[in-house]
C-alpha cells in the first residue's frame, strides 16, 4: 500500500488534486439529480458544487490528517485509507456541498458565515484565559502595530484585496503575497493562520473552495485595529 511522508502542504499539492477529482465524480450524480435547478435561485442552468462554509475541502482534508501528525509536525500516513477516510468525511454530499448556478456559487462564496452577535466579542479575560474558539484574537492588535510582520503584511494584503474585489481568491493571495510582498513560505504562514492548535499563528482565516475569507470575530478585530495602519500598497 502506497505511503505518504510530507508536510500538510505537500499532500496539498500532490495529493489534493486527486482527492478533488474523487470528490467532484461522488457529488456529480446528486448535481445531476437536481435537472439542472438551482438550489438557491431555482432558475434552471448549468450547476457547480458550492462546498457548504466551514466544510470546504481543506477544512475536511486537514481535519483527517490531523491524527497522522508526527512529532516532527510532518504527515505519516497510508494514501488509500486516508483517501478512503476524507471521502467518507463529505458524506452526507448534501451537508457539504450547494449545487449552485454561476452567479448564485459566486455570491454564496462571497458571504461570510454569521455568528451569534452575542458571540461575537469575546472579552479580555476569556483570551487571557483561552476559552472559545479564537483563543489567539489578542495577536490582531500586535500585528497591526508590526506591519512589516509576515503575519500583519498577508492579512494586510487580503483586506487591500478584499477592497478592491470580492470574492478574494487563495491562488490570487498568494500571488500578491509571493510576488509583491516577498513573503517567504506563504503556504505554511496561510495554513499556521487558520488554526489555534500548538504553535500556530491563530485563527484567522478559513477557506470556501478556493476563496479566502475572515472569521466575524477576526473581522471586529481587524475594524478596530487595521483600519488605522496604513494599507498594503
Amino acid at each position: 500500500m502506497a505511503k505518504f511522508t510530507g508536510t500538510i502542504q505537500e499532500f496539498h499539492h500532490f495529493v489534493g488534486p486527486r482527492i478533488r477529482n474523487i470528490v467532484n465524480l461522488t457529488a456529480a450524480p446528486h448535481r445531476k439529480n437536481r435537472n439542472g435547478i438551482c438550489e438557491k435561485c431555482g432558475d434552471k442552468a448549468e450547476l457547480q458544487s458550492a462546498h457548504v462554509h466551514g466544510r470546504g475541502r481543506r477544512e475536511i482534508i486537514e481535519a483527517v490528517l490531523v491524527q497522522y501528525k508526527t512529532p516532527e509536525n510532518l504527515l505519516e500516513c497510508e494514501l488509500e485509507q486516508v483517501e478512503k477516510q476524507i471521502l467518507e468525511s463529505h458524506l452526507p454530499i448534501e451537508k457539504t456541498f450547494k449545487f449552485l448556478c454561476h452567479p448564485c456559487h459566486v455570491a454564496y462564496d462571497a458571504k461570510i458565515p454569521r455568528a451569534k452577535a452575542e458571540g461575537i466579542v469575546r472579552s479580555g479575560e476569556e483570551r487571557a484565559l483561552g476559552n472559545g474558539e479564537f483563543r489567539k484574537l489578542g495577536r490582531i492588535e500586535f500585528w497591526a502595530k508590526r506591519p512589516h510582520q509576515a503575519c500583519s503584511q498577508i492579512l494586510g494584503a487580503f483586506l487591500k484585496l478584499e477592497r478592491q474585489e470580492k470574492p478574494v481568491m487563495i491562488s490570487t493571495l498568494r500571488s500578491y503575497c509571493t510576488d509583491k510582498l516577498k513573503v517567504g513560505g506563504f503556504d505554511a504562514k496561510y495554513a499556521s493562520m487558520k488554526t489555534d492548535a500548538g504553535n500556530s499563528y491563530g485563527r484567522v482565516f478559513f477557506d470556501h473552495g478556493e476563496v479566502v475569507d475572515i472569521w466575524p470575530e477576526v473581522r471586529h478585530e481587524t475594524d478596530l485595529h487595521f483600519k488605522a495602519t496604513p494599507r498594503v500598497d
